[in-house]
């Protein structure tokens, strides 16, 4: 949430997969992946974000928006 609070996104504000790839998942080690996938897990059901069919990019939604 801080690189799209960082970005100054807004709603429908995509994160792409090297976005991803670079801000987050390079500095994650062996021992975060469950809470980053759950993390995740929970800003989508709550519908903070969404993710695309590739598994990687996100959308921010309006909620989103809102919150940040």
């Amino acid at each position: 949430m801080n690189w799209f609070k960082s970005s100054r996104a807004v709603a429908g504000h995509i994160m792409t997969k090297q976005d991803v790839i670079s801000a987050i998942l390079k500095k994650l080690d062996s021992k975060q992946d469950r809470p980053f996938q759950i993390a995740m897990d929970e800003l989508k059901n709550d519908g903070i974000i969404e993710i695309k069919e590739d598994g990687v990019t996100l959308v921010l939604t309006q909620k989103g928006s809102e919150r940040i």
